[in-house]
């Protein structure tokens, strides 16, 4: 048995691409950036450069068309299951980290918490993230056909580079760390010591957040997907590990008493949550090992990093645009409540988790399609993929989406009521949620338009769409102090902003595509959604009904919060049945596949 390393192949040794091919080209686009979701970012980097290349022939070996469609195919297949496994684990052990910090620091510490450990991310995505992520796999591509070595060499001076880089960003933003959070915060109620006592001990996670990036890259481009797909897991079992231990051995922070930086449960939150970050970049070391990938640095920066500068700058820009709308809901929400941003982050990060299983899979799978479509010209197939991927998304969605607008303050306090997280703040969180649950339609469909926009080489279109976004963002929120009744109510209206911005820029995207595409089969989509619309409707109303009929509100006065979680447990079924039984009589062609089982199972079980 030969036990050596397996080389890396960052070649494609043995058949021929030309340096134009859709795969590659459809790779130098930067990813959607979401609002920094339990390091959901870099699983959809992760997903999304395993698109990039459907991997290296052994030398010599040749394939038809059709056995190397299906080989890439079934690799696709492959590598899409694992990772949606792997984002659904990471989904639920963000939503149990996001839930123990609701708990454990309640509404005020946590605005305080949250709004530092946005900060990393901001930053890196700003400076490094859209830069890095744009240049990595096209980088890689191009130094394994070019270089003697396969890209050996390249590979090195790239983490060399970004390492070096990243390390003196890190240094500028640690010491930059009170303007920061001022930015953020402003003179809010939010407690701007302890939020920059927090951003000192947690900005030192950009050094990591990038090398991660490029490990990741260079690991996908070997078809190694699992350890970077798993490894923000790990980020959050050592972040729930880190608030037990805060439970279990820290006294409760005061928000109102004065900041130390040396108070152990400060030293615990911040040190424990960026030990989580260094974990994520670590664990990927022992896989580059068994590659045979030498990480020793070596200096000097390729010519080569000069050809993508367009595509960067427009990440930049990009990034740039969104992360205004965000300081600006920063800035309104810290000067309306202490707990406003804790909430807001929350009820985001909340409504990613349906959109992480169903959305981020669903761009997975028809990435490589609007890839290749997009480059070949093909509009027809183009507009296809759109279809497809709209009614998808609204079927998948719009269910989940009826529920939480129905039962949004019965969720939230069945989920979060509990210890420093008072049943007001839970409640303010619920209306947040009903508010602004229809998010996910529009921020689903703005994404899916953006592969499209990337698929076909419009690298600046994403940004003019972002602007629009944030501008309606921005100007909704503005609104939002002198709209509300009462501070509670601003942070439900800043949920509310976010989704009307999305749904300007999906109208946006949609006539920049009708535009350069023309008719986008509107008619389908509609169809198709009215019917999951009235689905969802008729399902939600048996639900409520059911809910007075049993008169389920009353466990919450028998056992408290954790009633309403039974309660849900009985309405969810009964909706989601419901809906089922609607859908089966729509002969919806997309649905085909879930309609067609059911029918089948009903079928043997009455046979």
């Amino acid at each position: 048995m030969n036990d050596s390393p397996r080389r890396p192949d960052f070649g494609m040794r043995g058949r021929r691409r030309e340096p134009g091919s859709s795969v590659i080209r459809a790779a130098t686009a930067p990813p959607p950036v979401s609002e920094g979701a339990f390091g959901d970012l870099q699983i959809v980097q992760s997903q999304y450069l395993a698109d990039a290349d459907p991997g290296p022939l052994a030398q010599g070996e040749t394939h038809s068309a059709e056995d190397a469609a299906r080989g890439s195919s079934q690799s696709l297949l492959r590598a899409t299951g694992s990772m949606a496994i792997a984002n659904l684990v990471s989904r639920i052990t963000g939503f149990v980290r996001m839930s123990l910090i609701l708990w454990t620091l309640g509404g005020a510490v946590a605005s305080a918490f949250n709004t530092a450990n946005q900060l990393p991310n901001m930053v890196t995505e700003l400076v490094l993230g859209s830069v890095l992520t744009g240049m990595f796999m096209p980088l890689l591509s191009r130094a394994s056909r070019e270089d003697d070595d396969g890209g050996l060499g390249f590979v090195r001076r790239l983490i060399t580079v970004t390492a070096t880089g990243a390390f003196l960003v890190t240094l500028i933003a640690v010491a930059a760390a009170p303007w920061l959070t001022d930015i953020n915060l402003s003179d809010g109620k939010v407690n701007t010591s302890l939020a920059t006592a927090f951003a000192f001990l947690l900005l030192p996670q950009i050094f990591f957040y990038a090398v991660f990036s490029v490990l990741l890259a260079v690991l996908n481009k070997n078809e190694v997907f699992r350890p970077g797909a798993w490894a923000p897991v790990w980020n959050n079992l050592i972040g729930i590990a880190t608030l037990f231990a805060y439970v279990l051995f820290a006294k409760d922070i005061d928000p109102k008493a004065p900041v130390n930086i040396l108070d152990p449960a400060i030293l615990l939150l911040g040190i424990g949550t960026t030990l989580g970050v260094v974990v994520q970049a670590v664990v990927l070391l022992w896989p580059l090992h068994k590659l045979g990938i030498n990480l020793r640095p070596q200096w000097g920066i390729d010519a080569r990093l000069k050809d993508f500068a367009p595509s960067a700058l427009a990440g930049f820009t990009y990034v740039l645009i969104s992360q205004v709308g965000l300081v600006v809901t920063n800035r309104i929400g810290s000067a309306a409540d202490e707990s406003a941003i804790a909430i807001y982050q929350s009820n985001w990060l909340l409504l990613q988790v349906p959109y992480g299983i169903l959305g981020v899979t669903l761009l997975t799978a028809i990435n490589p399609r609007l890839a290749d479509n997009g480059t070949a010209g093909r509009n027809k197939e183009v507009v296809a993929d759109i279809s497809l991927g709209t009614r998808l998304s609204v079927a998948g969605l719009l269910p989940i989406i009826a529920l939480m607008t129905a039962f949004g303050p019965v969720i939230a306090s069945g989920l979060f009521a509990y210890q420093n997280f008072s049943p007001e703040e839970a409640n303010i969180l619920g209306n947040t949620m009903s508010a602004s649950a229809f998010t996910l339609i529009p921020y689903a469909i703005v994404l899916l338009q953006q592969r499209v926009f990337y698929a076909r080489e419009s690298y600046w279109t994403p940004t003019i769409i972002i602007t629009v976004v944030t501008a309606v963002r921005v100007g909704c929120a503005y609104l939002a102090p002198h709209v509300a009744t009462s501070s509670q109510d601003v942070v439900m209206l800043l949920a509310l902003s976010n989704g009307l911005g999305f749904l300007a820029g999906a109208v946006m995207g949609y006539i920049l595509l009708k535009r350069s595409l023309g008719p986008l089969s509107g008619g389908e989509v509609l169809k198709s959604s009215g019917w999951v619309l009235l689905a969802s409707v008729i399902g939600c109303a048996a639900a409520l009904a059911a809910d007075w009929i049993l008169h389920l509100h009353l466990l919450v006065g028998a056992i408290g919060s954790f009633g309403d979680i039974i309660r849900m447990a009985i309405l969810t079924p009964i909706a989601l049945v419901v809906i089922i039984a609607v859908l089966m009589r729509s002969h919806l062609p997309e649905l085909a596949p879930l309609t067609n089982r059911i029918s089948a199972l009903f079928s043997r079980k009455s046979g």
